[in-house]
């Protein structure tokens, strides 16, 4: 087992089109989630994608949800990519479908509660069923649908708060997760939420994953465009273009810089 971490010994960020990334990996995520639940530190964990990118451009209470995480991560390999074009080293996309199951067993053995919040009905009752015969000894604490009104968030957490669970586990699509999360944190006395998009539908059978060849070399969204054209092909074409010309703006913009202060010191040497 590695060292437990808190947030605060995490790499500083590294900034992507205007977003603090932490540069880190799986073990890490997890280390400073365990960490941040067990010592009751408020935490909101958050991921960046081409897609909450291309949503936060016209959006721009959600666009500071991200900006202000308590922890940002890369989720996809474009933004992998992108700290690579501009000289900032993410090490891997962090695409929670890949370590949730060690996440959990890791859960179990710190005896930390989950409580999954997302899907429609019974998708979370079923990703967690799935769990249990998976980790056994995984608490989880409450499940409840992700599609309610705005009127039942009072309910909802309620049963939350009334389930002592450690950990917030919510899975309601970007940005009404993040939203909901960032509205009602201070009413919530789990001490960490941590949004993960569709990953209760990949766990109920629900959602198709890439094979792991083809998510490893950053081609999943290929797959989920081939299997819903109609549904998916703005999310992916367009809104993966208009991260791709964000990334070469900046990319453009820092070179000019780079190219004016070597100028500069030039000139004055």
């Amino acid at each position: 087992m590695s060292q437990l971490q808190t947030h605060d010994d995490l790499p500083p960020p590294v900034t992507i089109c205007g977003f603090p990334i932490r540069p880190i990996r799986q073990g890490q995520l997890i280390d400073a989630l365990i960490a941040r639940a067990k010592g009751r530190i408020r935490t909101c964990a958050h991921y960046l994608n081409a897609h909450t990118f291309d949503l936060s451009l016209n959006d721009a209470a959600f666009r500071e949800i991200l900006a202000t995480a308590d922890l940002l991560y890369a989720d996809g390999m474009s933004v992998v990519w992108a700290g690579r074009w501009l000289g900032r080293r993410i090490p891997e996309r962090l695409s929670a479908a890949d370590y949730f199951e060690a996440f959990c067993r890791r859960c179990a053995r710190e005896n930390i509660s989950l409580y999954l919040l997302g899907g429609s009905d019974g998708v979370s009752r079923t990703a967690a069923d799935v769990l249990a015969r998976r980790v056994p000894t995984l608490h989880i604490a409450g499940t409840h649908r992700g599609y309610f009104e705005e009127g039942e968030s009072n309910s909802v957490i309620q049963r939350i708060n009334a389930s002592g669970a450690d950990m917030l586990v919510v899975g309601m699509g970007s940005p009404r997760q993040e939203s909901w999360v960032a509205r009602y944190a201070t009413e919530l006395t789990v001490p960490v939420c941590w949004t993960v998009g569709a990953l209760f539908d990949y766990f109920a059978g629900r959602e198709p994953r890439a094979p792991d060849w083809l998510c490893r070399c950053g081609g999943e969204w290929m797959y989920r465009l081939m299997h819903e054209p109609a549904r998916r092909w703005r999310r992916y074409l367009v809104g993966n273009s208009r991260f791709l010309w964000a990334v070469l703006r900046e990319w453009i913009h820092s070179s000019y810089r780079h190219r004016d202060t070597t100028v500069r010191s030039t000139q004055r040497g």
